[in-house]
């Protein structure tokens, strides 16, 4: 959402209208919403951080925002960057129960097709070979090629069976493998973050206990740069944050 809210905002500020050539965000929410299906959409969760330059209510009520996946059932929650505001957001997904996305239920419809498909050609190539044995010489030669165009067309349909649960398998595992990947690089960056701003605060604190002779203003200004480094701190993302970032990173909104 990091993407699509500033760009929905910029081309909204524009005069434009975000239509199916609205730009990259405007189509990877389309996009979004065509993998879910209506059905899943309510368990959907819409997080945002910046209230600031858009109200709730106009995310909530415009067509060019949120409203047509909000009228199916989607939350639009406010995510605050801290880890209070990260747990109530999980407490609020936990009690969501599990629905099946349209792409896997198109996926498995397909492939019980061509199941159904593969059982009648071999229903029928049984029935050809009964009728093989039962007929004369110029009937069997009629039925030999009929049966061997069923062979080739069962041999097509149980390909692409096969060929239909490979891509399937394939794609998942690379979706998988990257976002293990940059989870991992998302919590590296996160400590090494953390490490930056403790060892800055260590020295500074350390600075101030040994000015005990200094005078009030050097004082000061150390303690002045203590709350200034806190309050840098807090305008910082942590982990959530960050493999949000991977996440968008991940499905090409980056």
């Amino acid at each position: 959402m990091r993407l699509t809210y500033p760009k929905c905002m910029s081309s909204y500020e524009n005069g434009k209208k975000l239509s199916g050539d609205g730009g990259i965000s405007t189509r990877n929410f389309k996009m979004f919403r065509e993998l879910c299906g209506e059905g899943t959409l309510k368990n959907v969760v819409i997080l945002t951080n910046m209230w600031g330059e858009v109200g709730k209510e106009e995310l909530a009520t415009r067509d060019i925002f949120f409203k047509p996946v909000l009228d199916k059932g989607a939350q639009l929650l406010r995510h605050t960057r801290t880890i209070e505001s990260a747990q109530n957001i999980l407490r609020y997904l936990i009690n969501n129960h599990p629905l099946s996305l349209k792409i896997q239920r198109e996926l498995t419809a397909a492939g019980s097709e061509l199941n159904r498909e593969l059982m009648e050609q071999a229903k029928k190539h049984q029935e050809m070979k009964e009728a093989i044995r039962t007929k004369d010489e110029e009937t069997r030669k009629e039925l030999e090629i009929e049966r061997q165009k069923l062979q080739t067309e069962m041999s097509r349909v149980q390909d692409q069976s096969q060929k239909l649960a490979s891509d399937y398998n394939e794609e998942k595992a690379k979706l998988e493998k990257r976002l293990n990947e940059l989870t991992e690089k998302a919590r590296i960056e996160q400590e090494k973050t953390q490490a930056e701003y403790e060892a800055q605060l260590r020295a500074l604190r350390q600075q101030l206990e040994q000015s005990v002779t200094s005078s009030a203003a050097e004082k000061n200004r150390i303690m002045e740069q203590i709350s200034a480094l806190q309050r840098g701190r807090g305008g910082v993302g942590g982990l959530f944050s960050m493999i949000g970032t991977a996440l968008d990173a991940l499905f090409g909104m980056r």
